[in-house]
Parts: structure tokens; sequence; C-alpha cells
């Protein structure tokens, strides 16, 4: 989670905007309470952990260990103080914050589709906690040439986009020009397509994907020795990306954790 630390106030109004994300956390006065509120402007949800300093006052309620603002949100209750009568008091807060829904529980019943379309074949060349780059990290490379079409492996709502980039190389010098689309799914759980090619993202922010659609073209950008589709799976909360192992129907009938080397066929 990042953090960043309310500096200033405005008015009866104090708040603090991110300087990642189209959010904010605010906090408006009346007679007997102040309540922190926040902001989403942006098409995924935010988890925020709020840290209150108070002097002289106290909270109507414990803060939760997370509170979610929901994409396109606007005041969302996250904490209020209760104001004493006749006496001095003062309050500060400061937040971390990270993309994502730090509640969302992964369904584990669902079963992924291949990401590619029907009748194609292509292997698995890293898998879960792999050699190379996946170290500590539950997400899978697919090698396939570049200008293939990536599909959805699962349902959802896209929430962010890349396109702009037409960089790649071998190194962490390219970790950032990456071209991407992320999904949101049903249970809060999000999935990253990332490496694809440059003006290559067939969707737009805001659509109801449906599993098994088209939505990029594959491409070799950002930290990449050749073109491969990079597919994970995640949440957040103690770290930003909490990344998890998800199962795919890899032939009908036949529902499994993929394995690093072998080689997958569509058949949806």
């Amino acid at each position: 989670m990042r953090s960043f630390i309310v500096l200033f106030l405005i008015s009866n109004i104090m708040l603090a905007q991110s300087p990642e994300f189209n959010m904010e956390i605010y906090a408006e006065e009346n007679d007997s309470t102040i309540l922190i509120l926040g902001n989403n402007a942006e098409f995924f949800p935010i988890s925020v952990s709020l840290e209150v300093d108070l002097q002289g006052t106290r909270l109507k309620e414990k803060l939760p260990k997370y509170s979610v603002l929901e994409p396109k949100s606007k005041a969302i209750l996250l904490a209020v103080i209760l104001k004493p009568i006749n006496e001095s008091w003062s309050y500060r807060f400061a937040y971390n914050y990270s993309m994502g829904n730090a509640l969302a529980v992964h369904n584990d019943d669902y079963a992924y589709q291949l990401p590619f379309p029907k009748g194609q074949s292509y292997r698995l060349t890293q898998g879960y906690n792999g050699k190379t780059t996946h170290r500590g990290l539950n997400a899978l490379d697919f090698t396939m040439p570049e200008g293939e079409k990536i599909t959805a492996a699962r349902e959802g709502t896209v929430i962010r986009i890349k396109e702009d980039s037409n960089r790649g190389c071998p190194s962490a010098n390219c970790a950032n020009d990456g071209n991407f689309v992320t999904i949101l799914h049903d249970d809060g759980t999000m999935a990253d397509y990332v490496h694809l090619k440059q003006n290559g993202v067939l969707v737009e922010l805001g659509d109801q994907i449906q599993a098994g659609q088209e939505i990029a073209i594959n491409g070799a950008t950002g930290w990449a020795s050749g073109a491969h589709l990079h597919f994970v799976v995640y949440t957040t909360g103690k770290n930003a990306q909490e990344s998890l192992k998800v199962k795919f129907e890899s032939a009908p009938g036949n529902i499994e954790l993929l394995k690093e080397g072998e080689l997958y066929t569509a058949f949806k």
C-alpha cells in the first residue's frame, strides 16, 4: 500500500489528493462531528487504510483495517470524529492506499479459460513462482508471436488500459513500458494482460467483457526478452499486489493449475 499524508487545510475542509490516482480523502466539519470522506473517480476500486491522530476528542467507532472506495464513488464515509463541548481539541489524519479491493476473496471454484482463441496452442514458458522473473509472483507467461489475439480468461469490467508504448527490452529498465489491459472480476479480484502491442488494445475503459472475448493483440513491450503474454490475477492488501494461483479448464472437464513447460490448446 502507498502512503500519503494530509498537509493542508481549505476553509473548514481538510483535503488530501492522491498524486497517483484520481481520488481524494477529505474531512468535513459540522457542529458536533468531523466526517472523513473519500471520493474515487477511477474505474477501479481503491483500498484505504486510515490513521487518525486525536487530541481531546474521539472516534465514534473503531477504524476498520481497510475501507474500499468503489469505482466512480463520492463521499464514502471512512470515519466519524466526535467533537467535545467547550474543550480544546485537534485532529490530523494520514492514510495508505492501493488499487483494488483489499477485502476481496477470490472465488476458488471459478475455472478460467485459456487466454487465447479457440484452436490456438501456446506453451506456458513460465509458471507460478517461476524460475526467472516470476520468483515470488503467481503469474503465467504464454509464449506467442507478436500480433496474435488475446482473449479474456474471465468476464469482468475493463478498468485500466495502456497501449502507447513501443519499447521493450530484457531488463528492468523497461518495466514501466509494458502495454496492458486490466479487468475487474465480480469477486473483486483483478487480472492483468501485459506486454501488448502498441495500439493493440481492442476494448475501452468501462466495457463489460465476456470470457473468451478478444481484448488485445500480443506484443513484446515492457520487460520482455521476446513476444509473450504475461497474465496475473491479484488483489491488494499488505502489499500493493497480492498475486493469486488460479485454475484453468485446460481441456473439457479438466480443471487444473497450469504446469510450466506444457503446451495448451484453447477449446472454447
